[in-house]
């Protein structure tokens, strides 16, 4: 101790009272030692840093505050073997603990003597920092919802891995672009002028969205865009959630394995060193200046520290109280925003001092800036990503991989709102706790390979909220590893698939269905000699209640066309009844002596009590044909009257006949009329499902362009016929789903030389 006091009071730097007042503003600790690697001198930083009381450390050696280098390091004993190196480290306090550090080792002559200057910058914040962010990072990568993240103007600046998977685009061609902009990738959102404006006026929409992949496939998605706030509440991103709706299956391809996504992104790169006058003008600055802002020390000096900052910054500094009032005390940390000399924008973390004269004057400024920009800039991305997490739809679970019990440290908001579990009661505890009774052993054990492994799992299992209903939960799991390839945690992404699961079940007995009933319809089109009948039959939805069925018995030929009201599951079972019950009548009349009439009253007495308790009703069309005598004999039901062509006329013939529809009432009494066809005449039969289909300006086709249709194509065949006229349906609509079901039939009678008997 005697020694290094000596040689410290024979130092001339010892007693320079602004180089101690400059070491004393640093927020890093500074140590000078001798060439053996004692400690002369400290500064007040060095104690917040290590611990130490500034006495017990003068004539140590700085080994105590830095125990072993690292392996790289040659000729140790003293601070020249880090002369000039940049070295990340590991200090140890007084209390034992152990912190990482950034040491930075400089030379000063002193005469003949060879001093040495260690700047230790902690940098235990940043790890932390790191850390979270990489988690975070790999739980936005990871989550099955597509994620957008753009400016208040529409320019993307992030899109996720689910974001690629729906869209096909990926990171490099998406970011930077403007998905507002006409022409863009989005073409149902950027073509569409209300969903734009609200966006950029109000920051938020959602709704349903049916666009193509970079692929040219269709997708359909629910989008949901909410703007994303600082810490103000002042909005500064649009976020969009993509969740896909177009997949009916569990998807088969599996997400790359999750990646290390971000490193360090803030390294030190020196402190500037800095004096300014009362007026705060540069006096003084270290050659640190160049590597922050681009400027040589010279540059700067005569400069105002105002005329380096962005013009945003300076707008705010003038409206702000005087700097005098404001700057009359020391600041530490203070946070500036500069504009490099290229023009990029820097941030620094400042900390000074005013030195006041014995009147108590202001005469000048002392201080250090330190470079913050990549520091910041993660900063503000974890912020970004975490908010981004908890507005997520889905819900996002990161558990500690390091015990066996895998217990749970994070969940957002999603997670807590499906489980109806509060954040304090599933913090600490493994997911398992949302299984019972109902979980499928296989389920169980597939998670508990894949968490004993190390590897990532999908599964659908089925899961329990707080108040005992269940849910199925399509769960994905992932490892994260540290640098090291260490496994230390697993991020869970927890989607409640019940309702998909149930309208999967659904879509299926439905397809069932209508495979059923599309199996009760005539199978091919009606060709003979002398004529020719076709149908066909087009569901509005998966099942329906229309009907038509041509039937051959002898020299007639019927032809029947019903349409029970609606187009559900009930109406078509309603319709496989009538099909039965009109089956069973036929078995039982006598086609040369009984007329359609009373087919259609014996039909609405055996179909009245079904269809008045469910509350439906049929309109049906009956006609008997007699291929001998030519002769057509009709009965409706409140059936759309059929339009009959004769050959030799321009127009059509509506055939018409008194009849209410069944199930109204139980004692009704039909009209049957009858007609002579001739060769070449034509029959269109049809269901109201035609004339009633509606263009985009809510037009109805009507009856009028269904006659003029048929008309212009009487040169066709029945089957061409029927085919065309459904394509002119479809192009009247503009295309899409027809919204009623169609049934069409077309009887067409050949052309013949010879005259009917009689």
């Amino acid at each position: 101790m005697t020694d290094s006091k000596t040689a410290l009071e024979g130092a001339s730097w010892a007693s320079d009272a602004p180089f101690k007042a400059i070491l004393n503003t640093l927020s890093d600790g500074v140590i000078v030692t001798d060439r053996r690697g004692l400690i002369l001198l400290a500064n007040p930083a060095i104690e917040r840093v290590f611990g130490y009381p500034l006495q017990d450390l003068i004539g140590e050696h700085f080994w105590r505050l830095v125990p072993h280098l690292p392996d790289t390091v040659e000729g140790g004993g003293s601070m020249m073997s880090v002369l000039g190196q940049g070295l990340e480290v590991h200090g140890r306090r007084k209390d034992g603990l152990e912190i990482p550090l950034i040491l930075s080792v400089g030379e000063m002559e002193d005469g003949s003597d060879q001093r040495f200057v260690g700047i230790f910058h902690d940098i235990s914040a940043r790890r932390v920092a790191e850390e979270r962010l990489t988690l975070l990072s790999s739980a936005v990568e990871q989550a099955p919802t597509g994620i957008l993240i753009a400016d208040l103007k529409g320019a993307i600046e992030y899109i996720n891995e689910g974001f690629t998977l729906l869209t096909g685009f990926t990171s490099s061609e998406m970011v930077g672009s403007n998905f507002l902009l006409e022409g863009a990738v989005l073409p149902s959102i950027s073509g569409n002028a209300s969903l734009t404006w609200r966006l950029l006026s109000m920051g938020q929409w959602s709704g349903e969205i049916t666009d193509v992949t970079k692929a040219g496939i269709p997708f359909t998605a629910m989008v949901t865009f909410s703007k994303i706030q600082d810490q103000k509440g002042q909005p500064i991103r649009l976020l969009g959630r993509f969740q896909d709706m177009t997949r009916e299956k569990q998807d088969q391809e599996a997400l790359t394995e999750s990646e290390r996504r971000f490193s360090e992104v803030a390294l030190m790169v020196g402190e500037w060193l800095w004096e300014q006058d009362h007026d705060g003008y540069y006096t003084y600055s270290s050659e640190a200046v160049s590597d922050i802002l681009g400027y040589q020390p010279a540059e700067i000096l005569g400069r105002h520290y105002q005329d380096l900052m962005t013009a945003e910054d300076q707008r705010l500094l003038r409206e702000s109280p005087s700097p005098v009032t404001r700057e009359m005390r020391p600041f530490r940390k203070l946070i500036n925003h500069y504009r490099h000399r290229d023009g990029h924008e820097v941030f620094t973390e400042s900390t000074g001092k005013p030195l006041v004269n014995e009147r108590g004057e202001i005469v000048r400024w002392r201080g250090v800036d330190t470079d913050i920009t990549a520091k910041k800039r993660v900063e503000d991305m974890v912020r970004l990503r975490e908010r981004a997490i908890e507005a997520a739809s889905v819900g996002i679970a990161i558990a500690d991989a390091g015990s066996h019990e895998y217990p749970t440290i994070y969940v957002n908001a999603a997670l807590l709102e499906m489980t109806g579990y509060s954040e304090e009661e599933i913090l600490g505890k493994s997911l398992r706790f949302l299984q019972g009774q109902g979980t499928d052993e296989r389920d169980r054990e597939t998670i508990r390979t894949a968490l004993h492994s190390g590897h990532r799992c999908e599964v659908v299992i089925k899961n329990y909220r707080k108040d005992g209903s269940g849910f199925w939960n399509e769960l994905l799991l992932s490892p994260v590893c540290d640098e090291k390839g260490v496994l230390t945690h697993y991020i869970g992404i927890i989607a409640d698939v019940s309702e998909r699961r149930r309208a999967e079940h659904e879509r299926n007995e439905l397809a069932i269905a209508r495979q059923i009933q599309m199996s009760l319809l005539p199978k091919r089109p009606l060709r003979l000699p002398d004529m020719e009948v076709a149908g066909l039959c087009i569901p509005a939805a998966q099942v329906g209640g229309d009907y038509y069925d041509v039937i051959r018995h002898g020299d007639c030929i019927d032809l029947v066309v019903a349409d029970v009201s609606g187009h559900s599951v009930g109406a078509a079972l309603l319709m496989a009844e009538m099909r039965s019950s009109l089956k069973a009548e036929l078995r039982r009349s006598r086609p040369d002596r009984d007329s359609t009439a009373q087919l259609l009253a014996a039909l609405n007495d055996v179909l009245f009590q079904d269809l008045d308790g469910a509350d439906l009703f049929i309109t049906l069309f009956y006609m008997r044909y007699h291929r001998i005598t030519r002769q057509l004999r009709f009965a409706s039901a409140g059936h759309n009257p059929p339009l009959l062509l004769r050959h030799e006329e321009l127009e059509c013939q509506l055939l018409d006949a008194e009849g209410m529809i069944l199930g109204v009432s139980r004692d009704v009494r039909f009209e049957e009329k009858a007609i002579t066809l001739k060769p070449l005449d034509r029959i269109l039969f049809y269901t109201d499902g035609a004339t009633e289909a509606q263009s985009a300006q809510g037009d109805f086709f009507g009856t009028e362009r269904l006659a003029e249709a048929f008309v212009a194509l009487r040169k066709d065949s029945a089957e061409s016929t029927l085919e065309k006229l459904i394509e002119k349906l479809r192009v009247f609509r503009g295309g899409g789903e027809f919204q009623d079901d169609i049934t069409l039939a077309a009887l067409a009678l050949m052309e013949s030389g010879e005259d009917p008997p009689g």
